[in-house]
């Protein structure tokens, strides 16, 4: 069974409710996946993310591999909840030894998610700059099911981590595409613009079946 960990900032002012309906959306997948999936993934919410619930509580899980997302706002160094880092370069990256790491967070990807890798972290999927979130139904709708497309391409069929990272751009081209059809260039943009941010960093043959079951 894989053990799953998703950490959302469910309190943030402008975008907690994103964070969280981004979390459902996984957790409603991960509910058709129960026989990979352990059936309850470790929820942390804005409460919990702080480096002190991590430092208690990510070494108990060691040295098993598993799988940890975060929907939060990002900075270069460092995964944030409110004004506090709450994953950060040279502070708690060792934690995540053994994972595999999947954000939505901006510009995470430009230092943290090497950071990670260097400490032992499989591989790292996430973006090296910021990202824009419409806060309009339907634009938000499109932009969680983009953000959650590599993870969700990689726990629901039998491919590696960089081919659901692959699987991910080429879903951002799809919607762009059509977004361009309908001439809404500038949500397009948009999209490109996180298209073109995403970065992965570790090892490009992980696959699930042979690490995490």
């Amino acid at each position: 069974m894989i053990n799953i960990f998703v950490a959302f900032d469910d309190k943030d002012e402008s975008l907690g409710d994103y964070f969280e309906d981004c979390k459902n959306h996984l957790l409603s997948f991960l509910e058709e996946c129960s026989e990979l999936v352990n059936k309850n993934p470790h929820e942390i919410s804005s409460t919990c993310c702080n480096s002190a619930y991590l430092d208690i509580m990510m070494p108990k899980y060691k040295p098993n591999p598993f799988i940890f997302i975060a929907y939060s706002h990002g900075n270069e160094r460092a995964l944030c909840c409110g004004d506090n880092s709450y994953i950060e370069k040279n502070v708690n990256a060792h934690h995540f030894e053994n994972s595999l790491f999947y954000t939505t967070a901006c510009s995470a990807g430009k230092e943290l998610g090497e950071d990670l890798i260097s400490k032992g972290c499989l591989a790292f999927i996430g973006y090296k700059s910021e990202i824009n979130v419409y806060k309009q139904k339907e634009k938000m709708e499109i932009t969680k099911n983009c953000c959650n497309s590599g993870i969700i391409a990689f726990l629901s069929s039998d491919i590696t981590i960089y081919e659901a990272y692959k699987k991910m751009e080429n879903y951002y081209t799809q919607q762009i595409d059509k977004l361009e059809e309908f001439k809404d260039m500038l949500f397009a943009a948009c999209l490109r613009e996180a298209r073109d941010a995403l970065v992965f960093f570790g090892n490009r043959g992980l696959r699930k079946k042979s690490y995490f079951i």
